[in-house]
């Protein structure tokens, strides 16, 4: 369950980072980030979170609101594990988090039942050592398996987005 809820938290903090990000751009270290990510929502009042979100495109809006609550919903060690790996995220190099952005965009208009099955291989990949990964994303398998556009998916977060 962490897994998916920090996969989906992860898909949030991705996209809501730039944000925070150009609005606060004297913010530089890596808990900054993710505390403008994803805490600082939920300092915010209710009131003035609405404000924020009244300025973003109804779409992301609305899956900030979906991002927010489910992170609520998560138990105090959830939310501390989840918070470490946009840490580990927010200090990547800009262009690794581009990529990882631009895979998790693609991955959310991947049909909703292939999701799960390409969620759970980037998860098991991703536990697995580089050399390993390696062998099992060059096998007959995997490319039968998955489309062009799921293996580049795959390949990139489990290559890219932290453990």
């Amino acid at each position: 369950m962490l897994l998916r809820f920090g996969f989906a938290i992860l898909l949030a903090a991705a996209a809501v980072g730039p944000v925070w990000a150009q609005q606060d751009p004297d913010k530089q270290s890596g808990q900054q980030l993710v505390e403008n990510s994803i805490d600082r929502w939920n300092r915010m009042s209710p009131a003035e979170r609405e404000r924020q979100l009244a300025k973003l495109p109804p779409d992301r809006a609305r899956m900030i609101r979906q991002r927010i609550l489910r992170y609520n919903q998560m138990n105090p060690e959830e939310q501390q594990a989840l918070r470490e790996r946009y840490q580990t995220f927010s200090q990547l190099p800009p262009d690794k988090q581009e990529i990882i952005r631009e895979r998790l965009r693609e991955f959310r208009t991947l049909p909703r039942l292939r999701r799960p099955v390409v969620h759970g291989e980037v998860e098991q990949l991703r536990l697995m050592p580089e050399a390993q990964r390696q062998t099992r994303m060059n096998s007959d398998e995997f490319r039968n398996r998955y489309s062009p556009q799921e293996q580049q998916i795959i390949r990139d977060l489990s290559t890219y987005l932290p453990k």
